[in-house]
């Protein structure tokens, strides 16, 4: 051994290049981060976590080579490696720059390369950051993707994060949040300092803070996705506490700052954006178009404004609805801009004073109806050609992608239900929902169908984990059926299915929401008797113009809605109401 260890050729020791293959770079600089994040939890001590995360979850790692996992990460990275070529001379950094790596556009499409920072080599402060990072790509990810694929969550998010440390301490924040969410540990509603308590969470959440305040240039600015990559982080992490403002204050935040580029970009159409993105543009739009549509859901806001995108930028996410979508993604894209699109135009007349007040003319009728019939044929073709996609790929699909088949479905019919209804009936008929009882039972149906999937005890001593979701899934769509579907029956189950797995969706608690509908229910019951059909509600009970907002560490909510007084009332007037529990 000792002369095996001697005869051991050595290799010469030269300066390294500057030239060579683009693609083994991009593999180099982009995987090598990720590899070491992998490999480092296996031998995690299991005390530093204080909640019960072991590190044999890691194994899968190990059963496959090194070759093997590169292979799937550049499969995951799009590159098909195959060589792009060679960088010309005039691209090449010197030792003195710093590495780059080039994000949202192959080395061959002609676009410039984009420099950002290039990690250092040990990312972590310690073993708790580093399991907590661990958590995050293995247990915080696939489930707050939810039922479809994300490529936001998947890759971007954890590239991104080791080449801002913003962001990778709000992950790490996030990811030990979750870890005690899925626990149910309701100490993550308190405010403490304590490392038991969650110290560690807000420790890392205000390091964040620090690094986007004050970047590692001190001179410079963070970059346009590392700021909204982090509202959308806070966001999440505020929302597992339970602080709703905060949390729509950071979604604020993001959309304002899309907002304003929006604006610059109908103004100088030739302008261009800082291309030094490492999470794409188009990428962020349909991210804050969600989560600005569940701040729309919730409390009745301005939707934000679409973005002007080409038809091949983004799959789905345009205007034009095709006779077929081609992957559950792009019809998923295309019913959230569908959605957008429609809420950003009728509200314009439905916040109008004029119709508030009850008294617009029938010329605004005719007009505000014809947008109502316009948005149900938009929805139908979504239908036709989600169906279409449907028949020829539903025997490919595994049960996570039919629930979220299933998802889509429900979101489009119920779509169709509300836009069908005419649209004087509409703002001042609540009756007029009593016609839709066979439908508001096939959607309750799909949610029992979802939601009994992710609740499957899979033995003894089961526990129902509370879920973690960013986007608007069910609890939004289970809410509107309660408030419009008077029939008693159909509400409590809907009522029901909220209090049956604890969920955070975005900004929507199921047990608050379910709260909120049972006051509702309440509310419009009241003094009625026995309430045996939707019938037994006159229109005068109901209510209408519902927007809710959640206060989860006080344990207390508000529900604004519109209602007459009484019988002899003619003018639906706003009201407040206050819940706690």
């Amino acid at each position: 051994m000792p002369n095996e260890l001697s005869n051991k050729k050595h290799r010469a020791s030269t300066p390294k290049v500057k030239t060579g293959c683009i693609t083994c770079k991009y593999v180099h600089i982009a995987l090598t981060p990720l590899l070491l994040g992998l490999f480092k939890v296996s031998w995690l001590p299991q005390k530093a976590a204080s909640a019960p995360f072991q590190p044999h979850l890691y194994s899968c790692f190990h059963q496959r080579s090194i070759a093997e996992i590169f292979t799937s990460l550049i499969e995951e990275q799009d590159t098909g490696r195959k060589c792009d070529g060679y960088a010309p001379t005039q691209q090449i950094i010197s030792k003195k720059q710093s590495t780059g790596l080039e994000c949202g556009a192959s080395p061959s499409s002609g676009a410039p390369i984009i420099q950002v920072s290039s990690p250092a080599f040990e990312l972590f402060d310690d073993d708790i950051e580093r399991r907590s990072f661990a958590f995050f790509r293995l247990r915080t990810v696939p489930e707050i993707s939810g039922f479809f694929p994300s490529e936001f969550w998947d890759r971007l998010v954890p590239l991104a994060s080791f080449y801002e440390p913003a962001l990778k301490h709000a992950v790490i924040a996030l990811a030990s949040l979750h870890e005690r969410f899925e626990n149910g540990d309701e100490s993550i509603l308190k405010s403490n300092d304590d490392l038991v308590e969650g110290g560690f969470a807000l420790q890392q959440y205000n390091k964040a803070i620090r690094q986007l305040i004050t970047p590692l240039g001190k001179q410079s600015k963070p970059s346009l996705d590392t700021s909204l990559v982090a509202c959308v982080l806070f966001a999440c992490f505020e929302s597992l506490r339970g602080h709703h403002g905060s949390a729509l204050s950071h979604i604020d935040s993001g959309v304002n700052i899309l907002s304003r580029i929006y604006d610059d970009e109908r103004q100088s159409p030739k302008k261009t954006q800082p291309s030094q993105l490492c999470v794409p543009r188009e990428c962020l739009d349909v991210v804050f178009t969600r989560l600005d549509m569940q701040k729309v859901d919730l409390l009745g806001t301005w939707p934000m404004d679409l973005p002007l995108l080409k038809e091949d930028t983004l799959p789905g996410f345009t205007a034009h609805i095709p006779p077929q979508f081609h992957s559950l993604a792009e019809a998923r894209n295309s019913l959230d801009y569908q959605k957008n699109l429609c809420v950003r135009q009728l509200f314009k007349f439905e916040r109008a004073e004029i119709f508030e007040r009850g008294n617009e003319s029938q010329e605004h009728r005719d007009v505000y109806d014809r947008y109502r019939r316009h948005h149900k044929k938009q929805i139908e073709h979504w239908t036709s050609a989600f169906q279409v996609f449907l028949d020829a790929n539903v025997d490919k699909m595994d049960g996570k992608a039919r629930q979220g088949a299933l998802v889509l479905k429900m979101s489009a019919r119920l779509a169709a239900v509300n836009f069908g209804i005419d649209a004087y009936d509409y703002l001042h008929l609540q009756t007029s929902w009593d016609d839709q009882l066979a439908v508001h039972e096939e959607l309750i149906d799909m949610a029992t169908v979802i939601l009994d999937a992710q609740d499957a005890p899979p033995g003894k001593g089961y526990r129902v984990k509370p879920i973690f979701q960013m986007d608007h899934i069910m609890i939004g769509n289970l809410f509107g059926i309660v408030h419009r579907c008077r029939d008693p029956y159909l509400r409590r189950r809907a009522i029901a299915l909220l209090y049956k797995v604890p969920r955070q969706e975005g900004i929507w608690n199921s047990e608050l929401t379910a709260r909120c509908a049972e006051r509702i229910m309440q509310i419009e019951e009241d003094g009625l008797g026995v309430v045996t059909c939707a019938e037994d509600i006159p229109d005068w009970a109901r209510i209408s113009s519902v927007d809710v907002m959640f206060d989860r560490p006080h344990r207390r909510g508000c529900i604004k809605f519109s209602r007459q007084r009484s019988f002899h009332s003619t003018v639906r007037e706003p009201v407040t109401d206050f819940l706690e529990w």
